[in-house]
């Protein structure tokens, strides 16, 4: 296997929004940060019992055992008041330093664009300043070659996984590694996963679009619990797609590289760009491009069903859910909410998707 190379700072981030490229590219190594498994009950003493579960689990996994998680420095966005509120709380009662509180634009509109682009800027020069490092057209430029990489080798897995070559665990195996490796070594894991894919159409290789399973798409933020795919998958029914930062929320498309004569500044823009427009989450002031999106999902997937696993007391997600099911209901899919504390399935959870999958009219 290919050795990671990068000797700088582990810095964990906390935003889809972020772009790893330029963490890369200024000697960091950039990974997402998820929560240690346990209960959000450490968090308690310092955020209020209704304040977002999955914010606390963030906060109870480092006040538990922060060295578990390896990092040097992490870097929050303002995804919303509860990211807010945890960035406060962490300065005060973290050791792990909050090196950038990065302010992302909710549009994407050129001026937008532009806007999120000097804001890169701003926090590179940060970054720089911390660590010694300098941003240059070269190394910019080789963090998006890397990482594009990345993303071709993910589009070749997931359409491997949507035909029934990968099974569903590995594939989001797969996919949280490349969130949470060197890319050096992710890709490498990614190449050889590719290579051990059963070539040909055997039993195991039926497409979506020939399953008779249910198809199934899950909405979370960022991931789904991975004990509620199981059981999806227990019960006979099929995950076609997964809306969270962990699938279909990352950025999806390569990004263009300009020639020899080219500025950090139009790198910046071209991040800025393409993290802005990749599939939006609710936190984007775009509501018809994320019902178009999810749309898209249900008319190319055959998705036939949909369960948002939000965290308890989420309030973007939780506000936005009226108008999200009002929609696929519209198109013809039900949907289950469940509101979760913890990656736990309880027994009740259990019984409501049970029942809930009962409910998913046949194939006509």
């Amino acid at each position: 296997m290919q050795q990671d190379t990068q000797p700088g700072p582990v810095v964990g981030l906390f935003s889809g929004q972020l772009p790893r490229e330029l963490f890369y590219a200024l000697g960091c190594l950039p990974v997402r940060v998820f929560p240690s498994a346990g209960k959000p009950a450490a968090a308690d003493a310092y955020l209020p019992r209704n304040f977002c579960s999955l914010n606390k689990l963030w906060l109870a996994s480092f006040l538990e055992d922060e060295h578990s998680h390896h990092l040097d420095a992490v870097v929050f966005a303002d995804e919303d008041d509860a990211t807010r509120r945890l960035h406060d709380v962490w300065r005060a009662s973290v050791s792990v330093p909050v090196w950038a509180f990065v302010d992302v634009p909710r549009l994407t509109t050129p001026p937008a664009v532009q806007r999120y682009a000097e804001v890169l800027a701003s926090v590179a020069g940060e970054i720089a300043r911390r660590t010694g490092g300098r941003l240059d057209c070269n190394s910019l430029k080789a963090a998006i070659t890397l990482y594009n990489e990345q993303r071709s080798l993910l589009a070749q897995l997931k359409a491997h996984w949507l035909a029934g070559r990968i099974q569903t665990a590995a594939y989001r195996r797969l996919r949280r590694s490349a969130l949470t490796q060197s890319p050096l070594v992710a890709n490498e894991r990614l190449r050889q996963a590719l290579a051990e894919v059963p070539q040909g159409t055997g039993p195991a290789a039926q497409s979506v679009g020939q399953s008779r399973a249910s198809g199934v798409l899950l909405l979370a933020e960022l991931a789904a619990p991975s004990g509620l795919v199981q059981l999806l998958e227990a019960r006979g029914a099929r995950l076609v797609a997964e809306d969270s930062d962990l699938d279909e929320r990352d950025v999806a498309d390569t990004l263009d590289i300009p020639g020899d004569a080219c500025r950090v500044e139009d790198l910046l823009l071209g991040l800025a760009k393409a993290y802005l427009g990749k599939a939006p989450g609710p936190r984007m002031r775009d509501l018809s491009r994320r019902l178009d999106y999810l749309g898209r999902l249900v008319a190319n997937r055959g998705v036939r069903a949909a369960i948002c696993a939000y965290s308890k007391f989420c309030d973007l997600y939780l506000a936005e859910f009226p108008v999200l099911k009002a929609h696929l209901e519209s198109l013809g899919v039900p949907v289950l909410l469940l509101e979760l504390e913890d990656e736990a399935i309880s027994g009740q959870h259990r019984t409501r998707v049970e029942a809930f999958l009962e409910m998913i009219p046949g194939e006509g």
